[in-house]
């Protein structure tokens, strides 16, 4: 008795698929977290997204330059007021591109930024505070008007 070529070929292309379809599911899954240089998006140990150090950072490091638009406070309103820095004057606001935005307020910042304005506009410069360690959660002060603007 001869096994059918047939056959053994059917459930050789059959293995071969179901062992592609899993390895294709285990290896090339969706990722949670997206990342460019020093910096990665994860959920946050505090509140949705934060920003996390993907290396180790050294103190005075430059993270992030991160291009900014300035516009009105007219221009800004519902969940996007959340995500804005303070302009150059009382009416403007800075928004931020890149993954400065995401980074989340802790009283005890490990990061501080400063406005550059360069020939191409404004840009939000984040630079570390102190060493951080690789997958350390990166925060910034948002400051007391920031706060005060949110009190019920």
């Amino acid at each position: 008795m001869t096994p059918d070529i047939w056959l053994v070929a059917a459930i050789s292309v059959l293995i071969g698929a179901v062992a592609g379809f899993a390895a294709a599911r285990i290896l090339g899954g969706k990722r949670s977290t997206i990342g460019r240089g020093a910096v990665r998006i994860d959920a946050s140990t505090v509140s949705g997204r934060g920003a996390f150090a993907d290396r180790a950072i050294s103190a005075g490091e430059i993270i992030e330059r991160c291009p900014a638009l300035e516009v009105t406070d007219r221009d800004i309103g519902g969940e996007l007021l959340n995500y804005v820095f303070y302009g150059n004057a009382e009416d403007l606001r800075l928004l931020a591109m890149g993954y400065g935005m995401l980074f989340n307020h802790s009283p005890q910042p490990n990061v501080a930024y400063y406005r550059d304005d360069t020939a191409l506009g404004a840009e939000l410069v984040l630079y570390a505070l102190r060493e951080i360690r690789k997958d350390e959660e990166l925060f910034y002060n948002y400051g007391s008007d920031w706060w005060k603007t949110r009190q019920s």
